[in-house]
């Protein structure tokens, strides 16, 4: 009986992306058919690479060049991050015979061109270089995100398979890197749907305060500002507002809390799910949103913004609504209307579970991810 092929597959390490490696990692050790090799790609590092990371990483203390990249510090740190993961993956290379490689995300490649060329190579990504250039910096100063381009182009050349997240994505690699379709699929993310259920709705308590979920660890950028605005002045009295987030909180009340170390299904966490009405994210700028697919499954309506990958998975007025960032007067009338018509939340999050369970199912991910990997092993 021929053996399953071994691939090496080399992650990011931070919010939405360890629970993506998390989740494969899990789904990936009940699949015979594929045997992979999950590591961090930085769990491993030396001395010399903790201090290579640290001297091009530092920081200027002027804000406006950091925002506008002048510093280069995006492609600093995204050559740190690929030195490391090279590092690595040549150590795991010499010990072990692998049949392909993967990396998440394809930035991780930046310097592993030869290692590409050696060996089949899958590449994943949410969000292209590009694409960041367009929403982080102002249009006179995109050109400093050039060499990330550049070199994205080359490993988008190299790879043999090119997975996204979303169409929206896949767009950009195709469009503004001259890559070839048939090379880049769609292969839609998926979450635990056996571990975020949605609630029993007899079960709860008629006189319980309409319960807000937002979870996100950059808080301005992903609306909590917004979010927070909109419930001290109009909600915070007949309502109750929970914040996920690691990020300092600059107002107090009764009916806010604030949780800034809560882990990704850990039972806290399930429970905040549960226990909500709505999800609002009215994020800013976002290269997925994994969050969205979460409150989905939780069987929870969304209101979120009408931004990038974001309505491929949010459907407005069937699984939630979807405004305009920065728009606090339609966010509060959107939060409003699900007050003051509990059925129609309840039909959107029901709507919402059914395009997780047939869209965003980590078991379906993992199966056409495998299936991916087997053809770049054929070509």
């Amino acid at each position: 009986m021929d053996r399953p092929p071994k691939i090496l597959s080399l992650m990011e390490d931070y919010m939405g992306h360890r629970t993506y490696s998390n989740l494969l990692r899990e789904g990936f050790s009940q699949s015979p058919g594929c045997s992979i090799d999950f590591y961090w790609y930085n769990e491993e590092r030396e001395l010399d690479t903790r201090i290579l990371r640290r001297l091009l990483s530092f920081s200027l203390p002027n804000q406006w060049i950091r925002k506008q990249n002048l510093d280069f510090r995006w492609f600093r740190g995204q050559i740190a991050n690929a030195h490391i993961a090279r590092r690595l993956a040549l150590k795991k290379l010499r010990k072990t015979q692998y049949s392909a490689l993967h990396f998440h995300t394809y930035v991780l490649a930046f310097l592993s061109l030869d290692l590409m060329k050696q060996l089949p190579t899958v590449v994943s990504l949410d969000m292209t270089s590009w694409q960041s250039s367009q929403e982080k910096a102002d249009p006179q100063f995109r050109w400093t995100y050039h060499p990330n381009v550049w070199l994205g182009k080359q490993v988008f050349n190299a790879a043999a398979r090119i997975v996204t997240r979303s169409e929206w994505a896949r767009q950009s690699v195709i469009a503004d890197y001259g890559i070839a379709p048939e090379k880049v699929k769609v292969v839609h993310p998926g979450v635990d749907t056996m571990k975020l259920t949605p609630p029993d709705a007899l079960s709860r308590d008629p006189q319980q305060r309409f319960n807000m979920l937002f979870v996100g660890g950059d808080f301005e950028r992903k609306g909590g500002l917004d979010v927070l605005d909109v419930f001290l002045q109009s909600f915070s009295e007949q309502a109750e507002l929970h914040l996920v987030t690691r990020a300092p909180v600059p107002r107090q009340h009764p009916n806010l809390h604030i949780h800034p170390a809560v882990k990704a299904y850990s039972p806290k966490w399930l429970e905040l799910y549960r226990q909500a009405d709505v999800f609002v994210m009215p994020t800013h700028f976002e290269g997925f949103g994994w969050v969205f697919i979460e409150a989905m499954a939780a069987g929870l309506p969304v209101i979120a913004t009408r931004i990038n990958a974001i309505p491929e998975m949010v459907s407005h007025g069937k699984t939630g609504f979807l405004i305009q960032p920065g728009d606090r007067l339609d966010l509060a009338d959107k939060i409003r209307t699900l007050m003051e018509n509990p059925t129609l939340g309840r039909q959107m999050g029901m709507n919402g579970r059914k395009v997780v369970e047939q869209t965003f199912n980590a078991q379906t991910h993992c199966q056409t991810l495998a299936s991916v990997f087997k053809d770049a092993l054929v070509l």
